[in-house]
This record gives C-alpha cells, sequence and structure tokens, in this order.
C-alpha cells in the first residue's frame, strides 16, 4: 500500500494526529472525527483551502462552512458574543451544538454566510479538540459527505471519492452521537432552533433556556 494511500486512512495515534495537523496548517483539507459525524475541513486562514472543501462538496459558496472550535473563549474573538457570555457558552459547548450568530471578524469567504453570519461549535470529542488546539484553534468544517448525501458516524461511511481528494483522514472508529448536530440561530434578540440532530428534546429545552437567558443580558 503507498503512502499516499496510508495517510488517507490513519489509524488514530497521537503521532497521526500531529501529521494531519501539521498537513491542515500548511494549507491541506483532512477528514477526521468528532462527537457527532466525520467532518472535513481545514485552516480557515487558508482561503484556497477553503475553496476546495466547497469543490469537494459540491456546496454552493453562499452556504458558509461551520468553524469548530478549541474552547469556548474562542468564540468571543470571532462571533458578536461578549465577556459576560461565556459562563453560558461553557453550559453549552463543549456539546453537539452549533450556534449561528454575528460575525464581529472579516473571515475568508465560505467562512461567514453572505448576511455576515458565523455558525460555530466546539465540539465533545478528545481528538477533534486536540487536533483544533494543534492546528490553531479554529477549523473550518462540514459534514464528510457530498452535499445531500447522508453524514458518516462511522469511517468506513465516507464515500471514496470524497477520501481520494484530501490530503489526509484520520480514523478513530464510530462517532459516539451518530448523528448530525443540533443547530441554533441567535438574530436581533431572537432564537430560532433551526435542526434538533442528535439531541433530545430534553437537551433542547435546556439550550433555548441558557439562549434566553443570553440574549436578555
Amino acid at each position: 500500500m503507498s503512502e499516499k494511500t496510508n495517510i488517507k486512512s490513519l489509524p488514530y495515534s497521537p503521532a497521526n494526529l500531529q501529521q494531519v495537523a501539521k498537513i491542515i496548517k500548511e494549507g491541506g483539507i483532512a477528514i477526521f472525527p468528532t462527537d457527532t459525524v466525520y467532518d472535513i475541513g481545514c485552516s480557515v486562514k487558508k482561503p484556497e483551502a477553503l475553496k476546495r472543501v466547497f469543490k469537494i462538496k459540491d456546496r454552493p459558496l453562499s452556504q458558509s462552512l461551520s468553524i469548530l472550535i478549541s474552547r469556548p473563549e474562542v468564540a468571543l474573538e470571532i462571533a458578536d458574543f461578549k465577556d459576560k457570555d461565556l459562563d453560558l457558552l461553557r453550559k453549552i459547548w463543549p456539546g453537539p451544538w452549533t450556534l449561528i450568530t454575528k460575525a464581529k471578524v472579516n473571515l475568508a469567504q465560505g467562512g461567514v454566510g453572505p448576511d455576515g453570519s458565523v455558525a460555530l461549535r466546539c465540539p465533545d470529542h478528545g481528538i477533534a479538540l486536540e487536533l483544533l488546539r494543534t492546528a490553531g484553534d479554529t477549523l473550518a468544517v462540514s459534514s464528510a459527505n457530498f452535499s445531500g448525501g447522508k453524514s458518516p458516524v462511522r469511517f468506513d461511511e465516507i464515500d471514496p471519492e470524497i477520501l481520494d481528494q484530501v490530503d489526509a483522514a484520520l480514523d478513530a472508529g464510530v462517532c459516539p452521537l451518530g448523528g448530525e448536530t443540533a443547530i441554533a440561530r441567535i438574530e436581533k434578540k431572537r432564537i430560532s432552533i433551526v435542526r434538533t440532530g442528535c439531541v433530545s428534546k430534553d437537551e433542547v429545552a435546556r439550550i433555548e433556556t441558557l439562549l434566553s437567558q443570553l440574549i436578555s443580558d
């Protein structure tokens, strides 16, 4: 088996994670596990890499990628959150929630939506968090499937055509939550649940309560 093939199905190990992080920092694209599904991602600071992700997924640029963050504090640097919001964000993240709100920084095309919004998430997954910390705290991501296809929760569910087009892939078996993230939008002091994903009704209610506190402060 060639080295090129190996790097696209690397079993998780600390050394292999370091290798994937290096590829991402240098402008490459990689597939890796999260708590919900396998994601395809790249550095937010590499505009050409973002364009490649859209091309691989056959996804319109108007549908911006999510931004994974290594810890809740990073959200304060990217989105329209205030220091006082941090305690509430720590009750939501790490976890399976993507929060969409107004961006406060300029990101490369595809990292921020046409309306100036950004979608943030801090995954509750040790491998994903370690990769984030090693690769620079933020990654632009989407599920590792063609647009409209099923999001892979196991490495062997990733389409070989997707794997063929990335620079590296980290195999860590099954994603523990086994389903898509929940999505909430915060806009003009209003909250809307866009998708409940893999979370329970009780968890949706808990997050709605927390976000209501966040916008009421």
